[in-house]
């Protein structure tokens, strides 16, 4: 934490903005006053305290990548676990700070001064818009996605300094899927978390002097990687081909079929597959089908695309509900011939693994990989 003495120039914010009450100077090097002020030295100078915070204690979430159409809300609050709240003290911010119920409250901005003044809460704080959660208990409120970032802030109000305390939010996600337009695009969202004010243009050397116009405190942002929250991504299917051959005078005829128009009202796509070709150490470099509009079938032989190729294949297809067919036969199909539907293997980004689960459906409770499994269909 950076923390100077306040100048004259800088704008007013409440007397003792950042704790409980008017605890009186705190001007004793090295005194602990479990506050975010620390060192205080009332003067007179404008009316100012030199070494006194601008706000209490407050915990940013920074968020990227965020898919456009994508909308973000947080818990005003912080909460036990995603739907959960927590009780609120009785006296939020008030004389009982110190008390041992740990409350944050979602804030305006990082930079919006707070605080209390003679135990009454002086509010930048925002208030929830809506319920999330099972039984929509835990209150919300919308941040803003602006060219795929947001950010959240939570100032803590209450807290228990005899102990190690520990604080969640709750992060949701919406949006209206519209998988004709590939709406809203495949991506992932991220997260950084750090203390807060972060000012723009901000290093450890310049926060560390004096400022009229920084804030007290500040900080500087997460410098660690970030960390992956959610992620978008799009319909698509795996189709396997456990045999295909271009050898001994056989080829193979390939086929998938795009069947996302039916009769059903199914939102049609169109999409490419990547061809998979695996033969050994020797394998060919994957092909593409190019786009496939809905309701029409791609076709292509094994002696056009993999030359004297065997092995099988495996194309994952960038839209829902595709379908394979194989021939094998020698030249002409005149004497030996057989075909065979390919089969649909269960997208393992769908079910939530970064492999193929070989687990089948009913495994044990508690399995987090349970329906992912290799229960390949036609």
């Amino acid at each position: 934490m950076v923390q100077h003495g306040r100048p004259a120039s800088k704008p007013k914010v409440p007397p003792y903005a950042g704790q409980a009450t008017n605890i009186g100077t705190q001007n004793t090097p090295g005194g602990i006053y479990n506050s975010e002020s620390n060192f205080v030295f009332a003067n007179t100078l404008g009316g100012q305290t030199a070494g006194l915070a601008d706000f209490g204690t407050r915990l940013k979430a920074t968020f990227n990548n965020v898919p456009t159409g994508v909308r973000l809300f947080v818990s005003v609050n912080n909460v036990l676990n995603g739907v959960i709240p927590i009780t609120p003290p009785a006296n939020p911010g008030g004389s009982a700070a110190n008390g041992v119920t740990t409350w944050a409250q979602l804030v305006i901005s990082e930079t919006t001064p707070d605080g209390t003044l003679n135990g009454t809460f002086l509010s930048s704080q925002v208030s929830s818009t809506d319920g999330a959660g099972s039984g929509n208990n835990v209150p919300i409120a919308e941040i803003p996605v602006v060219n795929g970032s947001a950010s959240a802030v939570w100032e803590i109000l209450n807290t228990n300094p005899s102990s190690q305390e520990t604080v969640k939010f709750a992060v949701f996600a919406t949006y209206v899927a519209n998988v004709a337009q590939n709406s809203p695009p495949a991506g992932t969202a991220t997260v950084n978390m750090s203390f807060a004010p972060t000012p723009p243009v901000f290093t450890a050397s310049s926060g560390a002097a004096a400022s009229s116009s920084l804030n007290i405190p500040r900080f500087i942002a997460d410098p660690n990687a970030a960390k992956n929250i959610f992620a978008i991504n799009i319909c698509r299917t795996i189709l396997l081909y456990p045999f295909v051959t271009n050898q001994a005078g056989f080829d193979t005829g390939l086929a998938i079929a795009n069947t996302s128009t039916d009769p059903f009202g199914t939102g049609p796509q169109a999409g490419s597959c990547a061809l998979n070709w695996y033969s050994g150490t020797a394998s060919p470099a994957p092909t593409n089908s190019g786009s496939i509009a809905s309701g029409t079938v791609y076709t292509t032989l094994a002696s056009v695309t993999v030359p004297g190729f065997q092995g099988y294949m495996i194309a994952v297809c960038q839209f829902q509900y595709a379908h394979g067919f194989a021939f094998i036969s020698d030249l002409g199909a005149r004497n030996l011939a057989m075909g065979y539907l390919a089969l649909v293997i269960p997208d393992p980004v769908s079910q939530n693994n970064s492999v193929r689960n070989a687990s089948a459906n009913g495994c044990g409770t508690g399995d987090i990989n349970c329906g992912g499994g290799e229960e390949a269909g036609h």
